[in-house]
């Protein structure tokens, strides 16, 4: 009797696919609401009530981009980058996940991080055909530590959502397109013009790696001023990207005056 190998791929793909929602399932019962202590239902580690209340940008009414936004343009006045997307203003509980995944190790929260900014960004993006008139991103990338706070911390958190963010999109990640080759002093406290200057030439493509595409997304946990996505897309611009997607979970937002 001959062997159905086309059966067999069907069969074994079906039993990974049953698998994988098994997973999903047991991990959604297993799991309570980060937030409230209610049980989960379409992600783990929030309830659907407390999902519905997350701080969240109109985005409809920007077409879907920050940079349409003159609060933005105001914080960011000169952008190297295309698009800018985030979740929300820096506020809790987003603040506070990121500083659990960033300082205590809550490495979970990078995959709940990474599907709420991916399934945020596919909503909004398909209901104005953005991506229509220009090329479709083929690229994730996170932005770099350098190597001794790496060593120190042992983990890259915005390394962490992205690369979680890239199995959610279904886009290539790479970890070591980027470095980061400079270790400048910690970006709190400074002025805008004494970021740009601590920042400045800290960064470096490796482009043995690969060809860079048309279209690249450079996710960050937290953008504040815009200095690092734009000295790093300054940087990829130079090595043949036309368009950088900047992409993060929270922004903060200049104040009120």
């Amino acid at each position: 009797m001959e062997f159905d190998t086309v059966s067999f791929k069907r069969g074994t793909y079906s039993y990974i696919n049953t698998l994988k929602r098994f997973i999903h399932r047991s991990s959604l019962v297993l799991s309570s609401c980060d937030l409230c202590g209610n049980k989960c239902q379409e992600y783990p580690l929030i309830c659907q009530f407390c999902l519905q209340d997350l701080p969240t940008f109109n985005y409809p009414i920007i077409s879907s981009d920050l940079l349409n936004w003159p609060a933005i343009n105001k914080l960011i006045p000169k952008q190297a980058f295309d698009h800018l997307y985030s979740l929300s203003p820096h506020s809790w509980p987003y603040s506070q996940w990121i500083g659990s995944l960033k300082y205590n190790g809550r490495f979970e929260l990078a995959g709940l991080l990474a599907r709420l900014l991916n399934d945020s960004w596919q909503t909004n993006i398909k209901s104005i055909n953005k991506l229509n008139d220009q090329p479709k991103p083929e690229l994730v990338l996170a932005v770099p530590l350098y190597l001794t706070k790496w060593q120190f911390r042992g983990y890259n958190q915005a390394h962490l959502i992205a690369k979680k963010f890239a199995k959610y999109s279904g886009i290539k990640y790479k970890n070591n397109v980027i470095s980061r080759i400079l270790e400048t002093e910690a970006q709190v406290g400074k002025t805008g013009t004494e970021r740009r200057k601590n920042i400045k030439n800290a960064f470096a493509i490796n482009t043995q790696i690969m060809e860079l595409p048309k279209h690249v997304i450079l996710i960050d946990d937290v953008v504040t001023t815009g200095t690092t996505v734009n000295e790093i897309s300054t940087l990829l611009k130079r090595n043949g990207v036309e368009i950088v997607s900047v992409m993060s979970v929270t922004i903060a937002l200049p104040k009120s005056e």
